[in-house]
């Protein structure tokens, strides 16, 4: 991309200190974007490094702690992203899932998860779009999951969620798209994201009767999905909106 075109325009990304997030952050910084990274009060060390090797760069680059589910942390991020420059992109990858089996799924968690995966992406794309229609350019992308679209055991309130977002990101698609912006819906597959902790569970997930069938008999990697979501950010894709983009390997094909 044209560094004169990104020059003063801010990406702000929901759940962006580490793997996908941080994926993105520097595919889109290296392009010339400012960065707003989001977290959750876990990753804070993971933000402040992600924001370290963005501004490697020489673009601006400040992080945002918070709880999705607060409305006053859609207010902080506005806030944070009307200092760096101008609003352009939004990516929602923040999401929270939690395992349980239905019957014993409790309201409050139905509303957490609902409030974090969709009520979420809604606010903080109604905070920023007045910015991109502005300038009339700008590109939301929502991050869904395999799970909305093939179904899951134990975690209805997320599989509900993800295809919830489906139909928000058509809706801001038809509504918006006159004024150049578009919005897609980007799910990736089984991502490579496992901390060391966790690596010896690989052989597990890779037998999970709900795991569907690897066609590459691999996982994917962050910056394979960050590599879909960037092209999306092009001005050159334009005509590519309301759209839900796979990144699975082939494994599931709509």
């Amino acid at each position: 991309m044209n560094k004169k075109f990104t020059k003063n325009k801010v990406v702000v990304i929901t759940g962006g200190a580490k793997k996908i997030g941080r994926s993105t952050a520097l595919k889109l910084a290296e392009q010339g974007f400012n960065i707003l990274i989001h977290t959750g009060g876990k990753s804070v060390n993971e933000a402040k490094t992600t924001v370290k090797l963005v501004k490697e760069f020489k673009v601006k680059a400040h992080y945002v702690m918070g709880d999705l589910a607060n409305t006053k942390t859609i207010k902080k991020i506005k806030i944070a992203a009307e200092k760096l420059g101008v609003p352009s992109i939004l990516i929602n990858n923040a999401g929270l899932r939690i395992f349980e089996n239905f019957e014993n799924i409790k309201y409050k968690d139905w509303k957490k998860v609902m409030s974090v995966n969709v009520d979420a992406s809604f606010l903080c794309a109604q905070a920023l779009i007045k910015h991109m229609t502005k300038q009339k350019w700008g590109r939301i992308i929502n991050i869904g999951g395999l799970s909305g679209h093939i179904g899951a055991k134990e975690r209805a309130h997320v599989v509900t969620s993800k295809a919830a977002l489906i139909g928000l990101t058509k809706a801001i698609s038809m509504e918006f798209v006159e004024k150049g912006i578009t919005c897609n819906c980007v799910v990736p597959g089984f991502i490579e994201d496992f901390s060391s902790k966790e690596k010896k569970l690989k052989g597990h997930w890779l037998r999970h009767p709900q795991t569907p069938n690897l066609v590459l008999k691999r996982f994917g990697n962050p910056e394979e999905v960050a590599e879909v979501i960037v092209n999306l950010c092009k001005k050159e894709a334009s005509y590519i909106n309301g759209q839900t983009l796979h990144v699975n390997g082939g494994s599931y094909t709509p």
